[in-house]
């Protein structure tokens, strides 16, 4: 069967499960297809394991019990449907694959199942979406692994339609195979993506690399020790390790945690090749210790991280938006830049126009190419053609291969052309590490977009934010199941009291509490001779800190990890986290509501305008928190997600307000008869 055939097909199953109450929304239907298609090809990878096997006269032991494997369950010898099917998908086929264990490739498939869940309701319809996949032969082709083709094809299909919010894990397949291709990664060598998503990248580099192969020796190192990633979120994670699977890796390295969390200053993995596409304009908080550079902003923490994780004589091809190049105001960026510079050669920048991620992104990217091999000299720009007769790419004129011919026949030359240029990396430190250069050749004016490329902004712009709200939908619809237990806070709460002797000359940062929940503050810095004669005690970042007299008034809060080491007088209390029962990230969210509010509220006590908080009323108030600390951090991992969905929306409306702002001046010049 011809490939577009076979996506024609699994095409008609997402439309099936359209209609089971279960996969209404996009992200869930695109996990159910996920893990079915998964097993149905799996087996069949197996039976080809199997078939080599017997030829060489081997065994093969395969990672699926017969029970549970595709052809019996799913057959039409046991054919099971309606509640029965479900019955047997929620007791029987999930808790196996949960619990698989004993080599590295039934550990991916538990880790797999782990991560995700069977969303459709109605049996019988799950049974016709079985019997479609049922019926399609992908092993047909002589390549045992054309599956591969078809379902990034029909992944990006879904995308393309209503599954906006897998947009910011999509980077175009000409896109990574033309970063692939210029690393040149060969087997030996290790593959690492930090943001790996649905493993575009490390896809690309497997079958780059896999032409190389001499010996048995070299398909080993492919399978088990070439490539890694790690990804946060769940759904692009299973995507990315079934998407390897599929491609013939049978245990790909790929980690579900959040690459930021790792600090910088003991980092020991390191990798030889580095292919990455970061996710745009988020933010995190709480991490900044770290980071060399400390910032909010990920895109720069990304760099920073993916300069730490560089072997001697590694390379590096990353993406990254526009406003990382120019902007020279933020330590965090220049810094980063300034060691960039220092100590890697950057030596490609491809400037990528407008739409070369449509329909995803309307954001202007660029491509760095760096090596671990001694300081930056000279940078070659590159500005990537537009089809000629446009002014950007689109869904319907995407970007194609061609389009990067020329910057790889001018790739090791010094050769300039209207399209190429090149700057020495001193005029780059005189503008304070700012790499927005343009073509020296090129007019200063900039056109003024027309109608259609507005228009086309505006409609990218909508979807965008269609897609975010898609996904913050799915994650507050996300329910952890768990057992939940009450404490009282006496349990949950250590109280601390470090007085400390104030020295005359040394410097004291002194710290208050503002009422009405606005957090604690930097009150000021000042010697020790003139504080006075009352006593001070010292704060710990991460710990509860309450205002004895305003507690009651919203005025407690966490203290921050800048104010480490602060002072405070004996009118507040401090308090560390018991973390054996309690997440202090999650503790952190708890202190935001209005239950705990309450409880200093009734734990107040005295005179109407001058109540003060009674610490054993206050310890023996009762809370009902998650019994399990791991379920507390999941909790945290998804309000963490909303509030950067939360970000996202605000910055993809701003964009949007202003492609409608910039609608007015383009009717102007309209009407006093410009050339629209």
């Amino acid at each position: 069967m011809a490939n577009d055939s076979i996506s024609n097909k699994l095409w008609s199953t997402c439309n099936k499960m359209r209609q089971d109450p279960g996969t209404t929304g996009a992200l869930q239907y695109v996990e159910q297809f996920s893990w079915l298609l998964f097993l149905k090809v799996y087996e069949e990878i197996e039976n080809e394991y199997e078939a080599k096997a017997t030829f060489e006269g081997k065994t093969y032991n395969r990672n699926i019990d017969n029970e549970y494997r595709w052809s019996v369950w799913a057959g039409q010898d046991t054919y099971i449907t309606g509640p029965d099917l479900l019955e047997f998908v929620q007791t029987k086929l999930f808790p196996y694959f949960r619990t698989l264990s004993g080599n590295r490739t039934k550990e991916t498939i538990a880790e797999i199942f782990n991560n995700t869940q069977n969303r459709m309701e109605d049996g019988y319809l799950l049974r016709e979406v079985v019997d479609v996949l049922a019926s399609v032969d992908f092993f047909g082709d002589e390549d045992s692994f054309a599956v591969s083709s078809i379902y990034e094809g029909l992944f990006a299909r879904m995308k393309s339609s209503d599954i906006k919010p897998l947009a910011e894990f999509h980077t175009p397949r000409v896109i990574a195979r033309f970063m692939t291709e210029m690393v040149v990664p060969k087997i030996g060598q290790t593959v690492y993506d930090p943001c790996n998503g649905p493993s575009g990248f490390l896809t690309e580099a497997y079958h780059f690399m896999r032409p190389q192969e001499k010996s048995t020796k070299d398909k080993e190192f492919l399978q088990k020790e070439s490539f890694y990633g790690k990804e946060l979120k769940a759904l692009p994670f299973i995507l990315g390790t079934m998407n390897m699977m599929l491609n013939g890796i049978a245990a790909p390295n790929i980690r579900k945690m959040n690459t930021l969390s790792i600090n910088l200053f003991n980092l020991t993995e390191k990798y030889d090749i580095i292919l990455t596409n970061p996710p745009f304009s988020g933010t995190v908080r709480g991490i900044e210790s770290n980071f060399p550079y400390p910032s909010a902003q990920t895109e720069i923490l990304f760099l920073q991280h993916c300069l730490r994780s560089l072997n001697d004589g590694g390379k590096c091809a990353i993406v990254f938006p526009e406003g990382v190049l120019f902007e020279n105001q933020d330590s965090s960026y220049t810094n980063t830049k300034k060691e960039l510079l220092q100590n890697y050669n950057l030596h490609h920048i491809i400037r990528l126009p407008k739409g070369s991620f449509a329909p995803y992104t309307p954001i202007n990217t660029n491509i760095l190419f760096f090596d671990k091999t001694g300081p930056t000299k000279q940078i070659h720009f590159y500005d990537l053609p537009i089809p000629d007769g446009r002014k950007n790419f689109t869904k319907t004129s995407p970007i194609t291969d061609a389009h990067f011919d020329e910057i790889k026949r001018l790739w090791d030359t010094t050769e300039t052309t209207d399209r190429s240029w090149v700057v020495d990396v001193n005029d780059v430190i005189e503008r304070n590490y700012s790499l927005d250069f343009r073509h020296p050749n090129q007019s200063s004016i900039v056109a003024l977009p027309n109608s259609k490329e507005i228009v086309e902004l505006i409609r990218n712009g909508f979807s965008l934010m269609e897609g975010l709200f898609d996904e913050i939908e799915e994650n507050l619809s996300r329910h952890i199941k768990c057992e939940y237990e009450e404490y009282p806070l006496g349990k949950l709460l250590i109280r601390r009291k470090e007085k400390i002797d104030i020295k005359d000359r040394q410097k004291y940062k002194r710290i208050t509490v503002k009422m009405h929940g606005k957090g604690i503050i930097l009150r000021d810095q000042v010697s020790g001779n003139s504080i006075g004669t009352k006593k001070q005690f010292t704060v710990n970042s991460g710990h509860l800190l309450m205002s004895k007299i305003d507690a009651r008034n919203g005025a407690f809060g966490i203290i921050p990890k800048d104010l480490e080491g602060a002072i405070i007088t004996g009118n507040f209390w401090e308090y560390e986290v018991n973390t054996k029962l309690l997440n202090p990230d999650f503790f952190a969210f708890l202190t935001q509501t209005n239950s705990f509010l309450d409880f200093c509220i009734k734990s107040s006590r005295g005179a109407t305008n001058r109540q003060y908080l009674e610490e054993k009323l206050f310890l023996a108030q009762v809370i009902k928190i998650p019994k399990d600390v791991v379920v507390q951090k999941k909790m945290v991992e998804n309000i963490n997600g909303l509030q950067n969905l939360s970000k996202k929306l605000v910055v993809h409306s701003d964009d949007y307000k202003k492609h409608i702002d910039s609608i007015v001046p383009i009717f102007l010049e309209k009407v006093f008869g410009a050339e629209i």
